[in-house]
């Protein structure tokens, strides 16, 4: 999950980055807008997430990550190198390939969870999320005391924007670009070496391990081992792995043992014709009776539900690409500190760390359901986003806390997105379906369209009430939708 906290870190490397390619790089470096950086970088996550199914199939569910790390890593080292050169060639960098092989990994990290804690899926989900923001931390403190270990001020004012223009900032932009790359390159490669596939499930539902399959002589057609198979005891021991998810789990395999008749064939072996004995001798397969139906992809866009979740997702994202983006450039309008913001963009992930843990535990504990959730994040995010021009004019310090409770409601989205999925659409189809609501990532990845002009129009003030507007009609749909189908 490292190189996602490239949404995270954003906000404070943009500044120095908006600054490189106005005083540095230009006038080549004037063949795009920035602001379509990250926004197309979000984009590049929905063609990721519908790609992980096909490359799973393919590779396996670990070496569809190792794919997708190695082009994250080949990609943020390289760009450090393209930025100086052109705009437009850095932003294909990030959205083709960089947020493509982001979003395959996020499909593949749930994957993982799902197949090894389908229980607690939504806490484990928080803090497996959690870890690119708190990695943030780190990474925001490193790339201000590399590019501006003396805290000089941002001396340049043009319009609504604020720049560097001192030479020892600006050299060290591209190596900041390096030291982040390699670090979430590293932190990647050794998570994907403690890596291990979940549990495999036959047809049956069986929970087969990968010590079990080693041990086993499964041939064509469903054919069994008699000398594995025979013993009730080791059949016993299977049948006590069964998840609740049952047959054909999408998310709990990669290498699934299709047409595998374990069950049918023993009992027609022992010919068990008592009642009693069946029950007692024949493996008993545990279903969750609350396992939601799956829902294949053409079924679920025929779904209010669904419709509400993209809305939830895409007004909740539009508000946090306008806070990575902007959140620092906007201050220094008003607070010239930049370890100051620096500090505000740190402790960011903190808090969205801890409020997605609590509310991922809430969710697995039945206090809050997923539609509880929605609302109250939406709720709060029109109030913050509405008080959010004026915070920083009025105090550095109200600035701070208004930016920690924004982070607060945001982090709901990478928690409600992939539980949602799950909880609401089954397992049976998971990928695909989070691929789908991920085309809020599409939608939100044309912003720079309107935001620019915006900006221009209506100024600060225009564009922050624009997020308040869009979350206040998300919240109307959601709460007049049933989220149990």
């Amino acid at each position: 999950m490292a190189p996602s906290s490239f949404l995270w870190i954003f906000g404070n490397l943009s500044a120095y980055m908006d600054s490189f390619f106005r005083f540095s790089c230009y006038p080549k470096c004037a063949d795009c807008d920035t602001k379509w950086i990250l926004a197309l970088y979000v984009a590049g996550r929905f063609p990721g997430g519908l790609l992980t199914k096909i490359l799973v199939k393919r590779l396996g569910l670990k070496w569809t990550g190792v794919v997708a790390m190695v082009i994250c890593g080949l990609t943020m080292l390289g760009s450090a190198w393209v930025l100086q050169h052109s705009v437009a060639w850095t932003v294909v960098l990030y959205s083709v390939f960089f947020g493509q092989a982001v979003g395959i990994n996020y499909s593949v990290s749930y994957q993982l969870v799902g197949g090894w804690a389908p229980d607690n899926f939504a806490l484990f989900t928080a803090t497996m999320t959690s870890f690119s923001t708190t990695l943030s931390i780190i990474q925001n403190q490193l790339i201000t005391a590399y590019v501006n270990p003396n805290n000089l001020k941002a001396d340049a004012h043009e319009g609504h924007r604020t720049y560097f223009s001192q030479s020892e900032i600006l050299n060290r932009v591209p190596m900041a670009v390096i030291i982040y790359g390699a670090m979430t390159f590293v932190l990647q490669m050794v998570g994907y070496i403690l890596i291990s596939n979940p549990p495999e499930i036959s047809s049956h539902g069986l929970i087969l391990r990968e010590s079990d399959i080693s041990h086993s002589k499964y041939v064509e057609k469903g054919k069994y081992n008699s000398d594995i198979l025979s013993s009730n005891d080791k059949l016993h021991k299977l049948s006590e792995r069964v998840k609740r998810y049952g047959p054909n789990n999408e998310i709990a395999t990669t290498n699934v043992i299709e047409n595998c008749h374990i069950v049918p064939s023993i009992i027609n072996q022992n010919e068990i014709s008592a009642k009693n004995n069946s029950e007692r001798n024949a493996p008993t397969i545990h279903h969750n009776e609350h396992v939601p139906k799956s829902w294949k992809p053409s079924e679920i866009v025929k779904t209010p539900v669904f419709y509400a979740l993209l809305f939830f997702g895409t007004s909740i994202l539009y508000g946090l690409v306008l806070q990575s983006n902007y959140y620092k450039q906007f201050a220094l309008l008003y607070i010239n500190d930049d370890k100051y913001l620096t500090l505000v963009g740190t402790l960011i992930p903190i808090v969205s760390t801890i409020s997605r843990i609590i509310f991922g535990a809430c969710i697995d504990k039945g206090l809050l359901s997923v539609k509880d959730v929605v609302v109250l994040s939406l709720s709060m995010h029109i109030i913050f986003c509405t008080f959010w021009f004026f915070a920083p004019q009025v105090n550095a310090v109200l600035y701070l806390i208004l930016m920690l409770c924004l982070a607060m409601t945001q982090s709901m989205y990478y928690l409600i997105m992939p539980t949602a999925g799950l909880r609401i659409f089954g397992p049976g189809h998971f990928s695909t379906n989070y691929g789908f609501l991920l085309i809020n990532n599409l939608i939100v990845g044309i912003t720079p369209l309107f935001v620019g002009p915006l900006l221009d129009i209506l100024g600060w003030f225009g564009l922050f009430i624009s997020a308040s507007i869009t979350s206040l009609v998300s919240l109307i749909f959601v709460v007049f939708t049933d989220f149990n189908i």
